[in-house]
């Protein structure tokens, strides 16, 4: 039974797959990748404050010029009857 074993892992190792199989254990056994940890810090900080950052810029200058929209609109809407009872006073003389 061992030995049938023995030469199914032999024959494996044979086939692509165990080509694989070698490859990811030769990979985690001379493993230094440490580019990825600079490569994840620059992905960090480009999602977390340059695109975050962007877009709440973004937001806070759409609620700014919503104000400001709404207080033209107001203080518009003031001088209109102001001018409009005005002119009504002028026409009566």
């Amino acid at each position: 039974d061992i030995i049938t074993t023995k030469d199914l892992l032999v024959n494996l190792a044979e086939t692509s797959v165990g080509g694989a199989m070698v490859e990811v254990e030769d990979f985690f056994c001379h493993m230094n990748v440490t580019f990825i940890e600079g490569r994840y810090t620059q992905v960090q900080s480009h999602i977390c404050q340059t695109l975050f950052g962007g877009v709440s810029q973004i937001t806070w200058s759409l609620w700014i010029l919503g104000l400001a929209l709404e207080t033209i609109a107001v203080l518009s809407h003031v001088l209109i009857l102001r001018v409009g009872s005005k002119a009504e006073r002028e026409d009566s003389f």
